[in-house]
């Protein structure tokens, strides 16, 4: 009897019988499957949690991208996740532990992306800086995945143990300065410009910088904290678009009034304002304001 065969029927003694005849526990099917995924399709959680006990690598790949893991956190299977939980440190060890699935993804993104915290929770102290520096289709590691997902808890713990994780960029140059910013992350955002020595002048591939792509969401909040952070706030972004013209175009009357009050309170500093200057040039340019608000901001005579 082959070992799918007994994998489909549950039975752990004729299991028990092939694996001492010396069958192979992670030899693959026709279909490029192996055992432990006919074991989660039919359901027989006595015998996958015997395999893995018992030789069988949850991590052993398909003949397609992909393994039983990324199975059972796709389709939600619990009774299987904990079984992959309760038995990590017999297969934490495996030459498997970073196949991808078919959009690049390792376990460790996936347990992130899937929310399947029972997992990370024993994976993570496996994390290295060779595994965080792995990228998945969209070119995004793990911390940059968990930023995109919102997960403060994952971010901040990876972050404090891996400082070097600042110079992460995903395949649109974006970094998680980009990625909170044009996804109003606000608790991500304060906490990054608090803690993390980011450059806030960094552009992506399209030549946004994080101000411009909160701009660009409306994202209000974590525009107000680039800008208190020293965002330079004169910003031209993709297609060579003034920042206030975007606000203007896509009626971001909010933000556009904290960027506008922002300007007028740095203009009213005079010669103490850095980019004064650029200020300028800027506002005879793109005309941002109410001939009041100039008047407002004592810029009339200047403009």
């Amino acid at each position: 009897m082959s070992l799918i065969n007994i994998a489909k029927s549950g039975s752990i003694e004729e299991w028990n019988k092939e694996i001492q005849d010396g069958a192979d526990p992670n030899e693959l099917d026709s279909y490029g499957t192996n055992s432990l995924s006919w074991m989660l399709k039919m359901g027989n959680e006595d015998l996958f949690r015997h395999a893995i006990l018992q030789g069988a690598d949850p991590s052993s790949p398909y003949r397609t991208p992909g393994n039983v893991i990324f199975d059972v956190l796709v389709q939600n299977k619990t009774s299987f996740l904990e079984i992959l939980v309760d038995t990590f440190s017999v297969w934490k060890t495996s030459p498997h532990l970073l196949v991808r699935d078919k959009n690049g993804n390792t376990i460790f993104h996936l347990s992130v992306l899937e929310s399947a915290e029972p997992l990370w929770e024993v994976i993570v102290d496996s994390l290295t800086l060779e595994i965080l520096s792995l990228r998945n289709e969209e070119g995004r590691s793990v911390f940059l995945e968990a930023i995109t997902e919102d997960r403060m808890d994952i971010v901040t713990n990876l972050f404090r143990k891996f400082p070097q994780t600042i110079e992460h960029k995903d395949s649109e140059g974006k970094t998680a300065l980009h990625l909170v910013a044009e996804r109003n992350l606000h608790d991500l955002c304060s906490y990054f410009l608090e803690e993390g020595n980011f450059s806030l002048e960094t552009k992506d591939n399209l030549g946004n910088t994080a101000l411009f792509l909160s701009a660009s969401a409306d994202a209000v909040e974590c525009l107000k904290d680039l800008l208190d952070a020293g965002a330079h706030p004169f910003v031209w972004g993709e297609g060579n678009e003034s920042i206030t013209r975007l606000l203007d175009r896509e009626k971001f009357g909010h933000s556009l009034k904290t960027w506008k009050d922002f300007v007028i309170k740095k203009a009213i500093l005079g010669a103490g304002y850095t980019y004064r200057e650029e200020m300028i040039d800027y506002i005879k340019k793109e005309k941002p304001f109410k001939p009041e608000e100039l008047t407002k901001a004592k810029l009339v005579d200047l403009i």
